[in-house]
């Protein structure tokens, strides 16, 4: 099941909260030294933003069809030459239902 994922706290015309969940966290981490670049050209990390936003998605109960407020954070981190992207998103959960 594929969820809604709202920055805002606005609804879609029409919808209304059904119910609401506890607030979810995730954060992923992508390597975006140059090292990391040159080997993202040979593997599949070009879906690693995807795949970061899907397991956000994916931490959200079963029942959400939403996910509203959502805030995005952003640092990075560099060891020994190799520099890392942590990108952490919060969010609500919630049931949309039609009015």
């Amino acid at each position: 099941m594929s969820k809604l994922i709202l920055t805002n706290n606005t609804l879609p015309e029409g919808m209304v909260i059904a119910e609401v969940f506890s607030m979810i966290q995730f954060t992923g981490t992508i390597e975006i030294s140059d090292r990391g670049i040159v080997v993202g050209l040979f593997e599949k990390k070009r879906t690693e933003y995807q795949d970061i936003i899907d397991n956000f998605a994916a931490s959200a109960p079963a029942e959400a069809n939403a996910i509203t407020g959502v805030q995005i954070s952003t640092t990075t981190q560099a060891f020994e030459g190799i520099t890392y992207l942590y990108i952490t998103y919060v969010g609500t959960p919630v049931v949309l239902v039609s009015e």
